[in-house]
């Protein structure tokens, strides 16, 4: 009589070489770990709990698992079901079971599935541990959330300007050439020698004394009407006079 094979692998599926129906339970990491402490831990042992829900992770025989655990205890109410199945809190299955209230949510909407941000959120609400799926897609929401924002800052503050391109260098971004350009014209500008005083203005006057030279005409009468603007209205300057 020949004996059949049994090949445990990692794909979380039965062998397709298993026998009559029941025999994937003989795989399942707990059939090797019978400790009734580990995987019927109190509620409040919440580290026990986590090393069950671990240990269910790398079982090669978890999906089926699960599916067993959700055709038992289909409809059951909470306080029905007991132990990790399936790498599932008693909660967990409860809430993922459709025939329940908590599985159809409110207005009897399904509830998001394991594997979604919604889901992680949901164990968050409920104090649960999130699944390992469900802390995946919360990570994957947290990398597109940021894209987005570093994507409208780019839009708000408008690339092409001088503070685009500090944006961009804080960010560790790529340097686009309409900021790069921004850059450059407001170096040459901080570095752009300055013009002389022309003559006809309060500079120019101030600019043949500095230099010890006889005041022209049109400086002494722009000096003497900035003078009389600042007795008459406290300023210089011909707009604020005005």
């Amino acid at each position: 009589m020949s004996t059949t094979l049994f090949k445990v692998t990692r794909s979380h599926t039965a062998p397709d070489t298993l026998g009559p129906a029941g025999d994937w339970r003989t795989l399942g990491t707990c059939s090797s770990t019978p400790d009734d402490d580990l995987w019927f831990a109190e509620p409040s042992d919440k580290a026990t709990i986590r090393d069950a829900i671990t240990a269910c992770l790398s079982c090669p025989v978890l999906l089926l698992c699960r599916q067993a655990a959700a055709d038992e205890e289909r409809g059951d109410g909470k306080q029905s079901r007991y132990g990790i199945r399936g790498g599932l809190t008693p909660v967990q299955r409860w809430a993922a079971d459709p025939h329940t209230q908590a599985g159809k949510g409110k207005g009897g909407r399904r509830l998001a599935p394991c594997g979604t941000n919604a889901a992680y959120d949901r164990h968050v609400r409920n104090g649960e541990q999130p699944c390992d799926p469900c802390r995946r897609a919360h990570n994957e929401r947290n990398v597109q959330v940021r894209a987005e924002a570093r994507h409208r800052r780019n839009i708000t503050g408008g690339c092409g300007t001088t503070k685009a391109y500090y944006r961009h260098l804080q960010a560790g971004e790529p340097i686009d050439p309409a900021c790069q350009a921004a850059s450059d014209a407001y170096e040459q500008q901080l570095t752009a020698p300055r013009l002389p005083a022309a003559c006809g203005t309060r500079s120019g006057y101030q600019k043949h004394r500095r230099l010890g030279e006889t005041a022209c005409a049109p400086c002494r009468q722009a000096n003497a009407d900035a003078d009389r603007r600042l007795r008459n209205t406290g300023t210089t300057t011909e707009r604020s006079a005005a």
